[in-house]
């Protein structure tokens, strides 16, 4: 695993593109005069994690399969001062919607402080971060105190991952204020910190997956970044081939928000025990052995399977075998999971009973978070999971395949990669029912405009979709949007609204720390 650190900067231009410069100074410049005008005094540092798009591979990080986001230029910003004399955490928000917090950690017997996922508060990602921090680490000292500034320019709820990159921006701030505290004041590896963020989140009452604190931390510039999870987290830059016109990414918010934490009982936290509950299901069909734990995801399944029946992968690329492996997976599926019993959904009772557990032993094993429903489907689910996992496997061997060649044609390029994620958007909306009404018509608008192919990103249910367009015709088509689908459904947007809805992105960095002066 890479042990290297967060990268500490003193020059924000490295985050950005040529063309965001000026405003993003501006924007930390603002923030820095504001936390003056606050608290009295400039702060020691600057602490960033920027949102993500996920390009390809929707609702399958949670099944231990890797995924493809990348970094986008919109990100969190906390300022920070370390307050040496007093233990009190105070934040705020340049927002002045955002009420402020001011707390006095407990110890971690006594659980560091109080978070209480029912309630849906914007600060309960920072006390997530602040917590989790504490509890991963094992720091049983008692905090220095932290004077903070929030700015953030991630749309909430547009499934750009803004909560995530706000639990990330706080796990880095903290452990940067809290470095003495540390052994040897040896700050923890990048990787680690995007494994305490992962665990950190949950307090705030998601049943998450790990892409979007990965993504937020781990990301490199001018690239998608190939997510595994199984056996270890594992990234892998995915660079663009070079061509004429160059790719771009066009992310379009439906501006209908789908908040993880509000909804996460009938959607998000929903889909995360059919899967777990499914992948069980499988396995035992399969005869795989259940580990002592319980705990299986489809991945596992997947890889005892082939263990257990041999796979001969001689003369195959790893993309090849990985491809035949999932297309296999995928008529397991269908013979078992697409029966009549099955296939158009069970009860919780069926379900259980299925797995082989106690409706009890069930909730136990899979349920951690409050869950809402009736109908379970089992067939949808692990059908969706195989075949995006499959997508995100030819849209990578895709890449790499084209990556020094000096004949790349756009077109042919931009359509293999526009075809997988028009697909995967089919599967996410018939077989993951994630979407909704907004992004199938903006999603279908997208590719009438001349985007190659166009998903949703996130979680989806609202939120946002991502569009593969060439870069020469960016301008056109986000006109073509804004005329024929925001002018349609907010009229009332401004021109800075609208810009802030629809807009090109290039790959961004991951998390940093800013340690010099934007005076």
């Amino acid at each position: 695993m890479a042990s290297s650190t967060i990268p500490l900067i003193e020059d924000i231009s490295i985050l950005y593109s040529q063309h965001k410069i000026a405003s993003a100074r501006a924007r930390w410049s603002n923030l820095s005069a504001r936390f003056k005008d606050l608290y009295g005094r400039a702060p020691d540092f600057i602490a960033r994690s920027p949102g993500r798009v996920n390009l390809i591979g929707e609702h399958i990080d949670y099944a231990g399969f890797g995924v493809l986001p990348m970094a986008i230029e919109d990100d969190c910003l906390i300022a920070v001062a370390v307050d040496e004399d007093h233990p009190t955490i105070k934040l705020a928000n340049v927002n002045p919607k955002y009420p402020s917090l001011e707390f006095i950690p407990k110890s971690r017997q006594e659980g560091i402080v109080a978070i209480n996922p029912e309630v849906h508060v914007w600060t309960n990602y920072f006390l997530a971060g602040f917590r989790g921090l504490f509890d991963e680490l094992g720091l049983d000292q008692k905090p220095k105190g932290m004077l903070c500034l929030m700015s953030g320019t991630v749309p909430s709820g547009a499934g750009l991952s803004s909560s995530s990159a706000f639990v990330c921006c706080t796990v880095n701030a903290t452990v940067m204020a809290q470095k003495s505290l540390l052994p040897n004041q040896q700050l923890p590896s990048a990787h680690e910190l995007a494994t305490i963020s992962i665990h950190a989140e949950q307090y705030a009452g998601a049943m998450i997956g790990g892409m979007d604190q990965t993504a937020s931390i781990l990301s490199k510039p001018q690239a998608a970044l190939f997510i595994e999870f199984h056996p270890v987290l594992k990234v892998t830059p995915v660079y663009f081939p070079v061509t004429k016109p160059p790719i771009a990414f066009v992310i379009a918010n439906t501006l209908v928000t789908s908040d993880k934490a509000v909804t996460a009982p009938v959607r998000y936290n929903l889909r995360v025990v059919e899967a777990r509950g499914g992948a069980r299901i499988l396995a035992l069909a399969l005869g795989i052995p259940i580990p002592a734990s319980g705990k299986f995801h489809f991945k596992q399944v997947l890889d005892a399977h082939f263990e257990k029946v041999g796979y001969d992968a001689t003369g195959k690329t790893e993309a090849e075998a990985d491809i035949e492996k999932l297309t296999i997976m995928i008529d397991i599926v269908e013979r078992t999971f697409g029966t009549e019993e099955i296939k158009d959904g069970v009860s919780f009772a069926k379900m259980c009973e299925l797995a082989g557990l106690s409706e009890d032993a069930f909730k136990q094993l899979y349920i951690q978070q409050p869950i809402r429903g009736e109908i379970f489907h089992l067939y949808r689910r692990a059908k969706h999971i195989y075949s995006e996992e499959k997508r995100v496997v030819q849209f990578r061997d895709i890449c790499e395949k084209f990556m020094g060649r000096q004949d790349v044609v756009a077109e042919t390029l931009f359509s293999e990669l526009g075809a997988l994620m028009n697909a995967s958007q089919v599967s996410c909306h018939t077989l993951y029912d994630c979407s909704c009404d907004e992004l199938e018509e903006l999603t279908a608008l997208a590719r009438r405009a001349g985007a190659y192919g166009s998903r949703l990103t996130g979680a989806g249910w609202g939120g946002a979709s991502v569009s593969l367009v060439a870069e020469d015709k960016v301008p056109e088509f986000i006109a073509c949007l804004k005329k024929e689908f925001y002018a349609k459904h907010y009229p009332d947007l401004t021109g800075d609204e609208l810009d802030c809805a629809v807009f090109a992105s290039a790959p961004s960095s991951g998390a940093a720390t800013f340690l010099g002066s934007m005076a």
